[in-house]
C-alpha cells in the first residue's frame, strides 16, 4: 500500500482545554460550561500558549465551537447563529492575528447555515434571501407545532450541525498529509531546497519528498529562537543532506538553490501570505534570483480577510528578551553573542525601543504557488476558493 505521509505530533486535546478546567466546568447535567471552557481557551491565547502547529489549533477551536452550539439554548436558528458569533468574537478579539481561530469560526458558522438551509427544504442560501431571512430569525426549520416540537426540532439540528462539524475536524487530521504528498511533484532528484525557520508542514513536507528523491537542504536558522536548528536536526536525522546558514546569508546563498519552500500561518484574500518574521527576506532574494517560491498552507489557513480590514496591517511583537539581554548588562555588555560593549557605553534599556515583531507579509507576487490541501494554488485564485467554505455574512463578527 501507498507509504504514509509523515507529519508532525499534534498535542492531545486535553493539553490544551486542560483537564482541570473541564472538572470544574462540568455541571449537574453532565455538560462542560461554555464559559469557563471559553475563558480558559482565551487566556491561553492572549498568553501566546497555544500550539505550534496551524492544525492543533484550528483542531482545538472547532470542538470549542461544538460546545458552544450544544449550549445554545434558543430555539431559532438565528438565535444559534446569534450566540455562535458572540463565542467567536471572544476568541478573536483574543488573539486577532491567529487567522486560523477567526477560520474555523466562520467554518462552522457557514456550516449552521447550510444545515439550516437543508432543514428547511433547500429554499435558498440564509441572509440573501427574503424566505431564507424569515426562517433564520423564526427559527422555522421545517414543520409546525407547539414549543415542545420545536425544541426537539431545534435539538436534532444542532445534533447535525454537530456532526458535519466534526466531519471538518477529520477533514483538519489529514490536511498536513495531504499537503506533505505533493512534494515529489516539486522537489526533483538533486535539486537544493532552501527553508527558513522550522516550520511543522514545511518538516512533514521535505520528509515525504526524502523518501521517494535525493536532495540537498539549506535551512536559514530563523533568529531570534533557532527554530531552523530545530528542522535541521531533524531532517539530518531522517538522512536528508541538511546545510544550517545565518539568516544573513540567504541573499548570498540563494544562487545555488532550485526552490524555496516556506510555511504560512495564514494567507488573506488577496493572496498575501503571513509567514513568521523573515521570511519575506528569503523571498525576496529568491524573486531576485528567479528561485521559485512554495508556500505550504492548509484550506483552514485561507482567511477572507484583506486589504483594508485592521488584521492587514497588523503585527504582534514578542519579547525584546529574545534579541537584548538584559542580564547580560551586569556584564558590561548586551549579550553573550554580541559584540563586547563597555559598561559606560551600554545605553540604558529605558532609552531603548526594541522591536521584535513576530510576522512578516509576503506579497502574492513574491510567491510561486500555493500548496494547499486542496492541491496548488496561484496566488490569484485564492478569492475563487473562499466562497466554498464562508459565508459574506460572517466575514467580521463586529
Amino acid at each position: 500500500g501507498a507509504a504514509t505521509p509523515a507529519r508532525c505530533a499534534v498535542p492531545a486535546t486535553s493539553g490544551f482545554l486542560t483537564e482541570n478546567v473541564s472538572a470544574r466546568a462540568m455541571g449537574r447535567t453532565g455538560q462542560a460550561s461554555i464559559h469557563a471552557v471559553l475563558d480558559d481557551f482565551t487566556t491561553k491565547l492572549k498568553r501566546r500558549q497555544f500550539p505550534a502547529s496551524s492544525v492543533a489549533l484550528a483542531r482545538h477551536t472547532t470542538e470549542l465551537l461544538i460546545h458552544a452550539v450544544a449550549a445554545q439554548q434558543a430555539l431559532t436558528v438565528g438565535g444559534i447563529i446569534e450566540g455562535v458569533r458572540l463565542v467567536s468574537k471572544k476568541l478573536v478579539d483574543a488573539r486577532p492575528l491567529e487567522l486560523v481561530v477567526g477560520n474555523m469560526c466562520r467554518r462552522v458558522l457557514h456550516i449552521i447555515r447550510e444545515e439550516a438551509v437543508e432543514h428547511a427544504g433547500g429554499s435558498g442560501a440564509l441572509g440573501t434571501g427574503t424566505g431564507g431571512v424569515a426562517q433564520m430569525e423564526t427559527g422555522a426549520v421545517t414543520g409546525g407545532g407547539g414549543e415542545n416540537d420545536q425544541q426537539t426540532r431545534m435539538k436534532r439540528f444542532k445534533q447535525d450541525v454537530i456532526e458535519s462539524v466534526g466531519e471538518l475536524i477529520d477533514e483538519l487530521e489529514t490536511a498536513e498529509g495531504h499537503c506533505a504528498v505533493q512534494a515529489v511533484e516539486h522537489v526533483t532528484p538533486g535539486c537544493v531546497v532552501l527553508t527558513a525557520g522550522g516550520s511543522c508542514s514545511v518538516e512533514a513536507f521535505l520528509r515525504e519528498a526524502n523518501k521517494k528523491r535525493t536532495f540537498q537542504c539549506v535551512v536559514a536558522e530563523g533568529e531570534p529562537g533557532g527554530a531552523g536548528h530545530r528542522l535541521a536536526k531533524l531532517l539530518a536525522d531522517k538522512g536528508v543532506a541538511t546545510t544550517v546558514i545565518a539568516d544573513a546569508a540567504t541573499f548570498a546563498v540563494m544562487p545555488r538553490c532550485h526552490l524555496v519552500v516556506l510555511g504560512a500561518k495564514g494567507v488573506f484574500h488577496d493572496g498575501t501570505a503571513l509567514c513568521a518574521a523573515g521570511h519575506r527576506a528569503v523571498a525576496v532574494a529568491a524573486k531576485a534570483h528567479r528561485v521559485p517560491v512554495l508556500v505550504l498552507a492548509g484550506t483552514h489557513e485561507l482567511s477572507p480577510l484583506g486589504p483594508g480590514d485592521p488584521e492587514y496591517d497588523m503585527d504582534d511583537l514578542k519579547s525584546p528578551c529574545e534579541i537584548f539581554d538584559f542580564a547580560g548588562r551586569d556584564a558590561g555588555g548586551f549579550s553573550a553573542n554580541s559584540n563586547a560593549v563597555s559598561a559606560d557605553d551600554s545605553p540604558n534599556p529605558a532609552e531603548l525601543q526594541i522591536a521584535n515583531p513576530d510576522f512578516d507579509r509576503v506579497s502574492p507576487d513574491l510567491i510561486s504557488l500555493f500548496v494547499t490541501d486542496a492541491g496548488g494554488q496561484v496566488p490569484g485564485f485564492i478569492a475563487s476558493l473562499l466562497a466554498e467554505f464562508y459565508s459574506p455574512e460572517d466575514r467580521r463578527f463586529d
